[in-house]
């Protein structure tokens, strides 16, 4: 049985409210591991068309033996414009590092070290790319139990590999989906009202420039547009969608949003969210995980990837709750929950 995070994510009264959470936990500067600074080694993924991803394989921490986590590889995956240098996935490493974790820290398609490398584009769906860098994993450290944990879109396709192509190769012994949005047509629907539009700009013009650069190194046909004027709808239409194979931006939503897979997941799973998040509102994964084997975990407080606290829980209780940052430790606290229940402790 998966045990809560107890510790709540008391926010400070300058980031109080979803919006203040989300905008400062990404613009404020975040501790964590700069991963090619901790002696991890860059390694490449070949993916379906012969594209190639990038992934960074960091050791665990040095430490006693006996941590919850030795012998457990965590593989973290970025959100939608984000990279293995992401502020979230840097901030989880160190924690994940000192349990005892080895951590491959992953790049999407032309993301972050990957660039000039792949010719196609990454997506909510993509999950059969979570699996081959898993897979690759797997064959480095054949022993290891391997843990997946996404974040937003990385957390949707996680789910959704996990519950649809949960037997394929690579799929993780376990899943943590953090802040996914697990329902594209409900979450697109609030980016598109009042203030959350400035996340739906702020991801259009995200996807925008990423498709500019890799047009100007050849890798995309100059003929796909995307409009500063575009919302993310329009832009998964008509640039998305067809790019990734799907008839439409609706197809597109349908076949790629978890909800309707959550129930197939056979892995122990773990779902973090916040009841704050701007455009994950809680019942798009409440509704979507009851009656399945999922363990949710809806914190009250936290925006999307933001969790920004007051102050430290008490060094005795949770050492790795560092830098007034929630979400290192409740990730770390589930990694090591998940690598029990997938040995069977």
């Amino acid at each position: 049985m998966i045990r809560r995070f107890q510790p709540l994510c008391e926010p400070p009264i300058w980031a109080r409210g979803g919006q203040a959470q989300t905008l400062l936990g990404f613009l404020l500067p975040t501790p964590g591991d700069e991963l090619l600074n901790v002696g991890a080694t860059r390694r490449e993924v070949i993916v379906s068309g012969g594209d190639r991803l990038v992934v960074y394989d960091a050791p665990a921490a040095d430490g006693p033996p006996g941590r919850p986590l030795d012998e457990v590889v965590v593989h973290l995956f970025h959100g939608l414009t984000g990279s293995s240098e992401s502020n979230y996935v840097r901030l989880c490493a160190g924690p994940l590092r000192r349990a005892g974790a080895r951590v491959i820290a992953f790049n999407h398609r032309g993301q972050g070290a990957g660039e000039g490398l792949a010719r196609g584009i990454y997506h909510s769906g993509s999950a059969p790319d979570l699996w081959a860098s898993v897979e690759a994993g797997r064959c480095l450290h054949p022993d290891a139990l391997h843990l997946g944990v996404g974040f937003s879109l990385s957390g949707n396709a996680l789910l959704l590999g996990a519950g649809r192509d949960g037997g394929a190769a690579g799929a993780p012994d376990a899943v943590l989906a953090v802040n996914p949005p697990v329902d594209l047509e409900r979450s697109v629907s609030r980016m598109e009202r009042g203030l959350n539009r400035i996340y739906d700009r702020k991801f259009v013009l995200g996807v925008r420039s990423a498709m500019l650069e890799r047009q100007a190194r050849g890798e995309l046909d100059p003929s796909v547009k995307v409009q500063r004027r575009w919302s993310l709808r329009t832009t998964d239409d008509r640039v998305t969608a067809p790019l990734a194979g799907f008839a439409s931006g609706a197809e597109y939503y349908e076949q790629c949003s978890a909800a309707r897979w959550i129930g197939q997941v056979e892995v122990p799973s773990v779902i973090l969210s916040a009841a704050d998040d701007p455009f994950i509102e809680p019942g798009m994964i409440e509704d979507a995980a009851r009656g399945t084997a999922a363990f949710v975990h809806m914190e009250p407080v936290g925006g999307h990837l933001g969790y920004l606290a007051a102050g430290p829980v008490p060094a005795e209780r949770h050492a790795e709750f560092v830098g007034r940052r929630w979400l290192g430790a409740a990730v770390s606290h589930y990694a090591i929950e998940l690598a029990r229940a997938a040995r069977g402790h």
